[in-house]
């Protein structure tokens, strides 16, 4: 969720802690008579401790009932600090003085200033030439003169903020008067933002709000150019409705197609209660029609579709609601207004790889890829129990290109589909073991066959162990499947409503496995663990005439088969002692195990193929290969090797590499073959990050089609950091779009640009 982060909100989470201790440490510092020049005083009424005052003289004057303390006073208690030249307390007046080097310590934080007053009953007082450290932020704050009118409210005369160190920052907001309201709002007389000595940006009258919590106000803005958008400006606005909901607005104007209106709303009312609903849309003043140059100019060459829509939008959103008897609902939305919308937008505020990120790591659950015409829109409800699943989903398959541009549509939709799942178990105390898939699901679609189908499917496994070494398995499984037809579709060769399929299977499963223990001296690591883990799977389905039955997905043909499957997986785990730690004491395990290396080669041999003299009954052979030499780097690569004429027709490979110095290199190849049922497809993808010293970091990403020599996205970039900002220039070229995004940041204040 979107938390601005103002000045006003971090003094007003800091500021009150500083005024109060050092009203708490005068007071019972300064109301006891004092004897000599330092001691300590037990206070009756506290339980945290003693307070400790030294000083050079210290007097006390009965009749007027007034204290003074003179040359370093000093004023202890636990973690505060109160140090000043002379403090003076009047008990009548309710009056205390500090003047002369005053300076609060409390933990981390520090209030200095060359004179301090308080009025000790109203807790209001006025530091004179003062300044505000808050060590969590890092942040200052300074004024002429800063004053407390009251419990809760501040102010500042001559005002400055910044989070850079020394007498000059290289960046500050000054304010020639600032009121501030803790939970309230802050109010700004001449507002500025500086770059050292050179003023940026004046606003005459500034209103921002100062919670502790979250705040409403302007969010970081985003401003670029591009060849398809035109200069871009984008202003979100947060607003901190309630301790549970929230909501983001937004307008993002662009010079070449209009100005874009979005929204996010946001509420958590539990942990398992919580919702997420966004859209954004605009009227587009450019179209792909395909006449001229629009497809090059406002389309995308990856499909073969046009856009002659000017109405654009994007609603998604997930929901996640706990129901009566431990069940549970999750609801997905997902509905754009043409497929080349989330191109448009892909990065950025509310765009689609902000979107996805946020949606994965609030909710666990993905969205569809951006170029995926056909957007998935469902609302779960499931149970779990000890060994079952119940799950019932309401899917709905919106297809955008057959929505918007053709006259029918014959989307298949599941409204609903019912399972019930039941994990592998024991079957009433026996040696036999059983597991269960069952399903209903409703198929419906605007033009075309519409029907119900059930499907029953329990399987049986009799697990054994011979010599304590080799596990067979055999399993039997029994599918039962009914339809029943509702609406035919227009050229149905078969009228029949009804129909059955009764199929089964037969599977035996065996495995076994040889481990060897080396002693190494590598690394730090003393011991190698080899395993090497042969499998056999043979696998039968005999083969039963289904031309007759109604075809609603791939479960309602299936296919025979009748083959051996074999693999061998090689791993080697490395392990090492634990360091003991800093007292010398080991904590947790006493080693740890790293997994190195893991190899496995799979392939299959088809007997129906071989029964009816096919010329390759041979599977190609998979091969998938991790490597993980140490923290800092990864290999990853697969591949399927034909045995016939010895060449790979498909393999990925990908290295990481990474430094704790903060270097990182990622290459990742794709390879496929083209054949008669595969497309041809040749690409690289690398991306680098070097960081040349403290203050600066390049980086660089490099993505190309080798089949059709071109580009896919190529990228350069450099930051700067400093003390309290950092800049970041990026360039960016894609297909029919180069982009270039300049971003400053303010430690402590936000962002400027992108």
């Amino acid at each position: 969720m979107w938390q601005p982060l103002k000045i006003g909100n971090l003094m007003g989470t800091a500021a009150t802690p500083l005024w109060i201790c050092c009203l708490l440490l005068l007071v019972l510092a300064l109301s006891t008579p004092a004897r000599s020049a330092a001691q300590t005083v037990l206070d009756p009424m506290a339980d945290d401790g003693p307070w400790e005052i030294s000083a050079d003289r210290i007097f006390h004057d009965q009749q007027a009932d007034t204290y003074l303390a003179e040359g370093n006073v000093t004023i202890v208690r636990n973690q505060s600090t109160l140090t000043a030249d002379r403090v003076h307390l009047d008990q009548k007046s309710r009056l205390a003085f500090a003047e002369g080097h005053v300076r609060l310590l409390q933990d981390r934080d520090e209030l200095t200033g060359s004179r301090l007053q308080l009025h000790l009953d109203d807790e209001t007082g006025t530091v004179t030439d003062g300044r505000i450290f808050l060590a969590a932020n890092h942040f200052y704050i300074t004024g002429r003169e800063i004053r407390k009118t009251g419990p809760a409210t501040y102010h500042i005369t001559d005002a400055t903020a910044t989070t850079c160190d020394g007498p000059d920052p290289d960046w500050s907001l000054t304010g020639k008067e600032l009121r501030v309201t803790i939970e309230g709002y802050g109010r700004a007389k001449h507002a500025a933002l500086w770059a050292r000595k050179m003023p940026l940006i004046y606003t005459p009258y500034m209103v921002f709000p100062v919670k502790t919590r979250r705040q409403t106000g302007l969010l970081t803005p985003e401003a670029e150019y591009s060849d398809r958008l035109g200069l871009r400006y984008l202003q979100p606005l947060f607003w901190a409705i309630s301790d549970s909901t929230d909501a983001t607005l937004f307008v993002d104007h662009m010079s070449q197609r209009g100005t874009r209106l979005g929204g996010e709303f946001r509420y958590m009312a539990s942990e398992k209660a919580k919702g997420t609903l966004m859209l954004d849309g605009f009227t587009d003043r450019r179209s792909d029609t395909g006449e001229h140059d629009t497809t090059d100019r406002w389309g995308y060459g990856d499909d073969r579709f046009l856009r002659p829509n000017h109405d654009r939008y994007w609603l998604r959103g997930k929901v996640d609601q706990p129901l009566p008897w431990e069940m549970m609902a999750r609801l997905d939305l997902d509905v754009v207004s043409d497929q080349d919308y989330l191109k448009t937008f892909d990065s950025g505020h509310a765009g689609f790889e902000q979107t996805r990120d946020y949606f994965r790591d609030t909710f666990g659950r993905d969205l569809d890829d951006y170029n995926d015409p056909v957007r998935v829109n469902q609302l779960n409800i499931n149970r779990i129990w000890t060994g079952y699943t119940f799950n019932t989903d309401v899917r709905w398959y919106d297809d955008v290109v057959r929505r918007r541009q053709a006259d029918t549509n014959p989307t298949l939709q599941q409204l609903p589909q019912v399972t019930l799942d039941g994990t592998k178990q024991r079957l009433l105390g026996s040696s036999l073991y059983y597991d269960l898939l069952s399903s209903y699901t409703y198929f419906y679609r605007e033009t075309g066959t519409r029907g119900h189908r059930a499907d029953l499917y329990p399987r049986a496994y009799y697990p054994m162990r011979f010599f304590k070494a080799i596990f067979v398995e055999p399993s039997a499984g029994f599918r039962q499947t009914a339809w029943h037809i509702d609406r035919f579709a227009d050229n149905a060769p078969d009228d029949r409503t009804d129909h059955y399929r009764a199929l089964y299977d037969l599977k035996l499963d065996m495995s076994t496995g040889f481990d060897r223990v080396f002693k190494i001296d590598v690394a730090g690591h003393d011991r190698l663990k080899h395993s090497i883990r042969p499998r056999v799977v043979y696998e039968y389905i005999p083969e039963q005439d289904q031309e007759d039955l109604p075809r609603f997905d791939d479960w309602d043909r299936i296919e025979r088969l009748n083959r051996i499957t074999y693999s061998l997986t090689n791993t080697l785990i490395a392990r090492a002692p634990r360091l003991p730690g800093a007292d010398g004491q080991v904590r947790g395990p006493e080693h740890i195990y790293t997994p190195f290396t893991r190899l496995k080669l799979e392939q299959h041999f088809d007997i129906n193929r071989h029964n009816e003299d096919h010329p390759q009954p041979f599977s190609n052979v998979l091969a998938e290969l991790e490597i993980t030499p140490g923290r800092y780097g990864r290999i990853l690569a697969d591949g399927l090797w034909s045995p016939y004429d010895g060449q790979f027709y498909a393999y990925n490979a990908g290295v990481l590499l990474r430094s704790p110095g903060g270097h990182g290199l990622r290459v990742d190849y794709r390879f496929t073959r083209e054949t008669e049922t595969t497309r041809s497809l040749q690409t690289i993808d690398a991306t680098a990050v070097w960081e040349v010293s403290q203050r600066w970091q390049l980086r660089g990403k490099y993505e190309h089609n080798l089949d059709t020599s071109e580009r896919i996205e190529n990228g350069v970039g450099i930051s700067y950091r400093a003390q309290c900002w950092q800049i970041d220039l990026d360039l960016k070229d894609e297909p029919g779009s180069t982009s270039v995004a300049v971003m400053v940041h303010l430690v402590g204040l936000g962002a400027f640009g992108q």
